[in-house]
C-alpha cells in the first residue's frame, strides 16, 4: 500500500461547485489537474515495473531463448495510451507527492533487485508482483477520483459559460 496516498485528494472539497465563485473552480481545478498528473505518473512508474516482472516470469516459463533486455522495448510500451479520450497535454511539474510514489515502489521492488531479476526467486517475483498489482489498483482508483472531480469542476465552468453566468470576456481582463 502506497502510504498517505488516501489521502492526497481528502483535501480537495468541491463542496457544491454552483456555490463557488468561478476564480475558485478554475484554481481548483488547477491544482487537481496537478495532482492528475502526480498520480499519473505514479501509476505509469508501477506498471513498467509490473509489466517487467511479469515479461520476466514469462521469460523463465519459455523456452528462456530471449533476452529482457531484448524484450524491455516493446514491454514498456504496451501502456503508452489508455482507453478513452486523451486529456490535453500541460506543461507541470511533478507535485511532490509523485517521489513519495516512486519511494513507496522502491520499497515494494528495490532497484538493486529490478536490476538482477535472473537472479530473483520466483516467489519473490511474484510476491513483487503482487504488491505491485495492488499498488498500481490504488493509485488508478485515486486517478478515477481526480478524473471525476476535474469532470465535475469543468462541467460547472463550461455551464456557467452557456448560461452567461460567465463570460470570457473575464478571462481577458
Amino acid at each position: 500500500m502506497i502510504a498517505g496516498l488516501e489521502s492526497i485528494l481528502d483535501g480537495f472539497e468541491l463542496g457544491v461547485p454552483s456555490e463557488r465563485p468561478i476564480d475558485e473552480l478554475r484554481a481548483l481545478r488547477h491544482e487537481l489537474d496537478a495532482v492528475e498528473v502526480g498520480l499519473s505518473y505514479g501509476r505509469r512508474m508501477a506498471q513498467g515495473r509490473l509489466d517487467i516482472l511479469l515479461c520476466e516470469l514469462d521469460r523463465r516459463s519459455g523456452d528462456g531463448t530471449a533476452e529482457l533486455i531484448a524484450l524491455l522495448p516493446d514491454v514498456l510500451s504496451q501502456h503508452l495510451r489508455g482507453a478513452g479520450m486523451p486529456r490535453p497535454l500541460r506543461d507541470v511539474e511533478l507535485p511532490s507527492f509523485a517521489d513519495h510514489i516512486v519511494d513507496e515502489l522502491d520499497v515494494l521492488l528495490a532497484p538493486s533487485e529490478l536490476g538482477s531479476l535472473a537472479e530473483l526467486p520466483v516467489e519473490r517475483l511474484h510476491a513483487a508482483i503482487d504488491d505491485l498489482r495492488n499498488a498500481e489498483r490504488e493509485i488508478s482508483q485515486q486517478r478515477r477520483e481526480a478524473h471525476r472531480m476535474i469532470d465535475e469542476l469543468q462541467e460547472e465552468i463550461i455551464g456557467r459559460y452557456r448560461s452567461g453566468a460567465a463570460s470570457v470576456d473575464d478571462l481577458l481582463k
